[in-house]
């Protein structure tokens, strides 16, 4: 076990943190009840769409989706294997695979941690993040662990040089979210035009591999689907308070999946704010922004991670709607940049403001309190982003010895 731990250039408490997070989450998957576990989530949606393929209907095919592809097919075959079991199995099967991972992310987590921040750290930002509610609670609720995990392992790969399998994890990670698509603006930081280019190319192809078959099978429900993004409506973010839409991300019920219209129809007022402006002045910002630190001497790798963390920052202050499950990408980035107080501290406090926010405060139908904490969210967002600047620009990560310079690494 040592020598595998060693390969993979992890703390010496690796193994000890990774079984405590799978046995802790396994334990409360047998133990609560499915209807409690998923009660605030998407289970029941996912379950839902799933049994369409009852009637013989399947995503993409049939009826179209607001998802790329990779998760609809994978809910949907877990749920025919598990059919006779109903919702109950079907929960156990996704939450086990959520939950693998989850746990991936936590050793892909400890490993950046590790090339980093050294052995100590990493065990340190592994206990903090096996322990913090909003991953837990989400992989209960959402699929995103599979696209935390894709953008993580492509960080990783990239860091270590391997290129082809970074594109191909990137690519297979825009089929699942397209929000892995976000990490190729690092790539063009740390590696010249020809081998970005060829990234690039690489992410494509495996976009096309999977999307090409289904466009051949079912032209116009594939079509609607991979052009439903295009119809959304704003949603909890100031953009949507802007428009007057106080309403969250859900687009419907089941049936209005049938109806190849409806994936491109709004379901709130349109931007007030026009998409083009909006789309200049967030590029030309983050053009701007991206140039200055470019020319940043110092640690290339802290330099690579810190330009996809802004990105993503950028990207979440630019969206037109807000997802809480985006915080289990956003978390293992802040750890990673600021493995220190302030970094738990924003992971901690933008945890409990989201919370607030959903289920707190929507489930109860208090929407006249959602504004408070969609302007915080937004505030600690812009903050966040300052801060990983100014890291960005020090760039004073040298390693002196065991201690790294000029930052406070003790979470202790």
């Amino acid at each position: 076990m040592d020598g595998i731990r060693t390969r993979l250039g992890l703390p010496r408490e690796a193994g000890l943190i990774v079984l405590m997070f799978l046995a802790f989450r396994l334990m409360m998957l047998i133990t609560l009840r499915p209807e409690h576990l998923t009660f605030f989530g998407d289970y029941q949606y996912y379950f839902d769409l799933a049994r369409l393929s009852d009637r013989g209907l399947w995503p993409y095919l049939h009826y179209w989706m607001e998802y790329p592809p990779i998760f609809p097919f994978l809910s949907t075959v877990v749920y025919r294997l598990t059919a006779s079991g109903g919702y109950n199995v079907y929960v156990l099967a996704i939450g086990a695979i959520g939950t693998l991972f989850g746990a991936g992310n936590l050793i892909v987590l400890m490993r950046l941690a590790a090339r980093m921040h050294g052995e100590a750290t990493a065990a340190r930002l592994g206990w903090v993040y096996s322990l913090l509610f909003v991953p837990l609670v989400i992989g209960w609720w959402q699929f995103e662990a599979i696209t935390a995990f894709c953008i993580l392992f492509a960080l990783d790969r990239l860091l270590d040089r391997r290129d082809v399998s970074s594109a191909i994890a990137t690519g297979l990670g825009v089929m699942v979210k397209l929000v892995p698509v976000l990490i190729l603006p690092a790539v063009a930081l740390a590696r010249p035009i020809r081998k970005t280019i060829l990234y690039a190319v690489l992410v494509a192809l495996i976009v096309v591999l999977i999307a090409a078959p289904l466009l051949a099978a079912a032209p116009d429900t594939a079509r609607a689907s991979f052009m439903s993004p295009l119809g959304w409506s704003s949603w909890e973010t100031v953009w949507a308070l802007i428009d007057g839409n106080l309403r969250t991300g859900a687009l419907g019920g089941i049936d209005i999946h049938l109806d190849k219209a409806q994936a491109t129809t709004p379901v709130g007022n349109p931007s007030r704010v026009p998409d083009w402006l909006k789309a200049i002045v967030f590029g030309v910002g983050y053009m701007v922004l991206v140039w200055r630190l470019r020319s940043a001497s110092g640690d290339a790798n802290y330099k690579t991670i810190g330009i996809l963390a802004i990105t993503y920052v950028a990207f979440l202050l630019w969206s037109k709607g807000w997802s809480p499950q985006w915080q289990v990408i956003l978390f293992p980035l802040i750890l990673l940049m600021m493995p220190d107080r302030l970094g738990i501290g924003f992971v901690l406090v933008f945890g409990l403001v989201n919370l607030a926010e959903w289920p707190v405060l929507i489930s109860r139908g208090l929407w006249q309190a959602v504004p408070a904490t969609i302007l915080l969210r937004t505030l600690l967002l812009i903050v966040l982003l300052i801060e990983l600047v100014r890291r960005c620009q020090r760039m004073g990560y040298q390693r002196t010895g065991k201690r790294i310079s000029g930052w406070a690494t003790d979470v202790s």
